[in-house]
């Protein structure tokens, strides 16, 4: 029984069922008793705040790294669907926590800012490092992040909470259209 199998079952069992179903449920869907996930987890608790706690999306990294020297749209298309494949798997999770009478202030100690705050600056650096090389128009980097992330995380939402067709044409069209709408069409 890994942290990963355990973060995964507990993660689906509270995300279908909600902050109060029952740990049973958890250790079942494991295979293992309830006294034994106890043992490794502590209490109910714990557990869900392992298994909700939102981590660091894969894609923060290229982030860091330099936009292309030309027309970085593209790029920028890229990093934003792999995030949103990111918020789909995290916002239910928020919810849930919140469900519970959590907050991520809740969430275990991390060395860096929390998650939606650090891809916040994150990508508020890289859109104004392209900026000064000329591969995006020249924006005010935070406000257009927070318009970006804030576009997705609400499209995450909706679509949680009212289904496909509060979240009409796919993700990746929407991401494109919002980057065009945002900086002009990639020429």
């Amino acid at each position: 029984m890994t942290d990963e199998a355990i973060s995964r079952a507990a993660r689906d069992v509270f995300v279908e069922h909600g902050p109060h179903a029952s740990v049973s449920l958890v250790a079942e869907q494991l295979g293992v008793t309830p006294a034994a996930l106890f043992a490794r987890v502590g209490s109910k608790d714990e557990l869900l705040l392992f298994a909700l706690a939102p981590g660091r999306p894969a894609v923060a990294d290229r982030l860091a790294e330099s936009p292309p020297p030309s027309d970085a749209r593209p790029a920028l298309v890229e990093i934003l669907g792999e995030l949103m494949v990111f918020f789909q798997r995290v916002l239910p999770n928020l919810i849930v926590l919140r469900a519970a009478g959590h907050t991520m202030a809740d969430l275990p100690p991390r060395n860096e800012a929390p998650p939606p705050l650090a891809l916040r600056w994150a990508l508020a650096r890289w859109l104004e490092r392209a900026s000064e090389m000329g591969s995006l128009p020249n924006v005010r980097s935070w406000a257009m992040s927070e318009a970006l992330l804030g576009a997705m995380e609400a499209r995450c939402f909706n679509a949680y909470v009212g289904g496909a067709a509060f979240a009409p044409a796919t993700d990746r069209a929407f991401v494109r259209e919002l980057v065009d709408g945002l900086f002009g069409a990639a020429s």
